[in-house]
């Protein structure tokens, strides 16, 4: 979510702006730059003990960049899902990966966003298909032509458009679950 945590922040900010009178706390966890094992093993002090009701997860790319395989990404993901709705009552949302991010593997990338999107319950796990919007974004500002902005720099790093644009959509979307509508957010 950022190379230092920008969208996180972002978003942060940006619901504070829209319900400024709301009590909101943020634990944005903006130094998380060790492989999934790592978080599932520091998950008891750093998620589990922070008792919050939304959990959004944006994880994998270190794994992908190691070992471009999807079934083995998702596996190690898929425990740390599991661990997180076992022990808590947090409500997920996981955030899929857009290709753009990985393009020496693309396939492998559809292939886990395919599976993280098979864990939406519509209860407690949702899911902010981020990859699906980021397509959608790159389609309009083709129609720019040559005056198109680029939501990735030429080493594959997010640009502070896609972190805006991050910021943004899990800001809409967060609260547009059947769920979160239900508790009048």
């Amino acid at each position: 979510m950022g190379v230092s945590g920008e969208a996180a922040t972002l978003f942060s900010e940006l619901l504070l702006c829209e319900y400024p009178a709301r009590p909101i706390q943020f634990a944005i966890s903006t130094s998380v730059r060790y492989p999934l094992a790592t978080v599932i093993s520091r998950a008891p002090g750093d998620i589990f003990g922070k008792l919050a009701e939304r959990i959004v997860l944006g994880l994998g790319l270190h794994e992908f960049r190691q070992v471009a395989d999807a079934e083995k990404v998702f596996s190690a993901y898929k425990i740390l899902v599991d661990e997180i709705l076992s022990k808590t009552t947090s409500v997920l949302y996981l955030l899929t990966i857009p290709a753009q991010a990985l393009p020496e593997c693309g396939t492998q990338v559809q292939l886990f966003n395919e599976k993280v999107r098979g864990l939406d319950d519509g209860n407690r796990v949702h899911i902010l298909d981020f990859a699906l919007h980021v397509d959608r974004f790159e389609q309009d500002q083709l129609q720019r032509g040559k005056f198109a902005r680029s939501l990735f720099d030429s080493n594959h790093i997010p640009t502070s458009l896609c972190n805006t644009l991050l910021g943004l959509f899990i800001e809409k979307r967060i609260f547009n679950t059947k769920k979160e509508s239900e508790n009048g957010f």
